[in-house]
């Protein structure tokens, strides 16, 4: 028997009157499983898009399969949790009183993948102009909040679910040893962070050939040429897929400042929805360097190809520029508009 004050911690109940679970040290598990649906439900249903060419709303959750559990071992909070959500939205154009109906599909929703890494994938009921407006909707208004309700997922998880496997000490211990604070959303300066982590050091581009070279890069986009186009002129929009990091002026001659600064440059000439000439730089680039960026959009009919000439980039940053415009750029856009898959 331990000896009040010595001996192995794990033992000793000083801590807890009641003797239980000392020290959180024995596995404790609660199921989460029809709470995360009532939490689905309330963030899903009756969310909201308007615009000028109508209103449409998220109407039922047909499916919500899978399941969910939070387990503290030795202190340690660990969620377990698969999700597979099928919405259907329902609305109106300004132009049509038809009920216009379709599906948003959430797959993969587990401990495993980030927000941004969730498969969302939009559909519409019927072809037809009306309904594609309001898709574009769908597309660009709700799937970013759907992904916004699965970041405050593991939060809800937490607050819901953490405090009973991990028992109070008289030390205020909260989930993970540590006192229970509220998760904040990644703030500019992390996102800049991790921008600046992809190219080199201010210091280091004086010591090597800043020899320039091209870039050139082709992407398709399941949307309209216009929607892609705003992605890159449009300030809320571009606020949405760099998490608000974007500060822009689209206009010509007008200035912008991505990430906190990290990327920076003017807007040469806006040609809707065809093209869009920039001054575009890394900021660890030597001062006054500037590359010449031309994006161009050409509607396929079946999705969207975006074609990027980047003339004058440092051989030394094509490898970190390229795996750049996918991550914070292209891949970014499709994850948060969903055009990476559906129908047009």
């Amino acid at each position: 028997m331990a000896v009040w004050g010595q001996g192995d911690a794990r033992w000793i109940v000083e801590e807890r009157e009641d003797a239980k679970n000392v020290n959180n040290w024995h596995w404790s598990e609660a199921d989460a499983t029809n709470t995360s649906k009532d939490f689905f439900k309330e963030k899903f249903l009756d969310m909201t898009a308007t615009g000028a060419d109508g209103s449409v709303r998220i109407s039922e959750m047909t499916t919500c399969t899978g399941e969910a559990s939070v387990n503290n071992r030795k202190g340690k909070v660990i969620y377990f949790f698969e999700w597979n959500i099928v919405l259907k939205w329902a609305g109106k154009t300004t132009m049509s009183n038809d009920n216009i109906t379709g599906k948003i599909e959430i797959e993969n929703i587990s401990e495993e993948n980030s927000a941004d890494e969730v498969d969302i994938t939009t559909r519409q009921t019927k072809n037809g102009a009306e309904h594609s407006k309001l898709h574009a909707m769908v597309k660009s208004q709700l799937v970013p909040r759907c992904r916004k309700a699965i970041e405050e997922y593991i939060e809800f998880l937490q607050v819901k679910h953490g405090k009973q496997v991990i028992l109070p000490t008289n030390k205020g211990g909260g989930i993970n040893g540590q006192p229970q604070i509220k998760k904040e959303a990644a703030s500019v300066n992390t996102i800049k962070k991790k921008m600046d982590e992809t190219v080199l050091s201010s210091n280091k581009t004086e010591k090597v050939d800043m020899k320039r070279t091209d870039i050139n890069l082709t992407d398709s986009f399941k949307c309209r040429a216009d929607d892609l186009f705003q992605c890159f002129v449009n300030p809320d929009k571009m606020r949405v897929y760099f998490n608000g990091a974007a500060e822009v002026d689209p206009r010509e001659s007008g200035k912008f400042s991505l990430l906190g600064g990290a990327i920076s440059g003017s807007f040469l000439d806006i040609d809707p929805p065809k093209s869009i000439q920039l001054h575009w730089r890394f900021k660890d680039w030597p001062t006054d360097m500037y590359s010449s960026v031309t994006l161009t959009f050409k509607d396929t009919g079946s999705s969207t190809e975006l074609t990027l000439n980047q003339v004058g980039v440092p051989q030394c940053f094509v490898e970190q520029i390229t795996s750049g415009w996918y991550k914070y750029y292209f891949n970014a856009i499709k994850a948060r508009f969903s055009y990476g898959s559906g129908t047009l």
